[in-house]
Parts: structure tokens; sequence; C-alpha cells
């Protein structure tokens, strides 16, 4: 019998207040080598690649890419520190979900807080996020060129990159993509086996 893994759904509470309520969201973003929204899903038992490129603007150094992309399951595997297991589930963030997101992410002024790497706790200097927007065919917004294939709803980021070290660490192909760090609530709705999983994130893409 093929084996089901749970989907969770991500939501911001609201109900919450101060620290706890400031603590969820996006806290920072990540320049990183292999992107959680982009690679880690593609997990599958035919380990099926699929990736998505950054768009580089090199004169104005540039980059842009999503960071957050609408109803695609993402996969983890973390473990369980109470009982020593390893749990696999899926991640979802709804169209909705992300609306709410950005917004509480703009309003915590969280742009200058960019790190390379989700291994360390030192910020970049010289880099920033000046622009974040998602997708929304019924507000007359447009996924960027190169990522029209993705579902509406996506959260899309770009940053300006005048650090010289870290645009040549780009340029020479050792960071690949932009990632998030943050809290969020987490709701289980549905079990899914792989191959219901592939069928959504396929029919997501659009390929």
């Amino acid at each position: 019998m093929e084996k089901k893994l749970p989907i969770y759904y991500a939501s911001i509470n609201e109900d919450l207040n101060g620290l706890e309520l400031k603590q969820q969201g996006i806290q920072n973003i990540a320049l990183v080598d292999s992107p959680a929204m982009l690679t880690e899903w593609l997990m599958f038992s035919e380990q099926k690649h699929i990736e998505f490129k950054m768009a580089l603007q090199e004169e104005q150094r540039i980059v842009t890419a999503p960071v957050i992309i609408a109803d695609l399951p993402i996969y983890r595997k973390i473990e369980n520190k109470e009982t020593k297991t390893i749990e696999e589930f899926y991640v979802v963030y709804k169209k909705e979900t992300n609306m709410q997101v950005l917004q509480k992410y703009m309003l915590d002024g969280n742009q200058k807080k960019v790190k390379l790497t989700h291994d360390t706790s030192d910020l970049s200097k010289g880099v920033f996020v000046f622009e974040i927007f998602m997708s929304d065919e019924s507000r007359g917004i447009s996924a960027p060129k190169g990522f029209e294939n993705l579902s509406d709803g996506t959260i899309y980021c770009s940053m300006k990159i005048n650090n010289d070290d870290i645009w040549n660490e780009v340029k020479a192909g050792k960071v690949k993509g932009i990632s998030l760090e943050g809290f969020f609530d987490l709701e289980q709705e549905i079990d899914l086996t792989e191959q219901q999983v592939e069928a959504i994130i396929n029919d997501l893409i659009r390929k």
C-alpha cells in the first residue's frame, strides 16, 4: 500500500498578541543554494528534477525569484525530539494566506533582514529587499517574466545586491534562489500519496 503523508496548511494566527503575534510570519529572507520552495518538494520516488531559475539583471545587480508558490506542497522531514521519530509531511500556503503573510511582512518592516543561507544568524550587508509582491489575476498583477507558469497568488521577491562577494557567489551559481524563515500555524486537512502530490504539482506548474 502506498504511503500517505499529511498535508498541513500554513496560516498566521491573528488572535495572538504582543511578541507571539510579532514572531508569526516571515522573519528573514535568505539567499540560498537550495531553496525549500523549489527543491525539497521534489523528493519523490522517481527523484524527478524540476527547478526554477532566479532571474538575474547583471547591470543592476538585481535577483528575482518566487518565495512562496501558492498551493504548492512543500516536502518537510523533521525529527520529533520528544518521540525521537522522523516525521514527514507537506506544507501548503494558499493564495489568501500569502496575502496575509505579505501584508504582515511589510507591516513588520523586515525588508532589511536578509541572510546568506539559513545556517547563520548574521545578516548580509549590502543586500536588501526592494520589491516584494504577489501575483493576483483579479487585480491585474502578473507574474514576472519567466515565471508565468507558476500558480496565481505566488509571492515574488527582488533583491538588490551591492555586496561584491555575494554578487560573485550569485554569478558563480553558488546562490540559486530565495527562501524564507518564519513561524506559522499549521492545520492538517488531508493525507495524500506521493503520486497525488506529484499530480497537484504538475497541474500547478502547468508545464
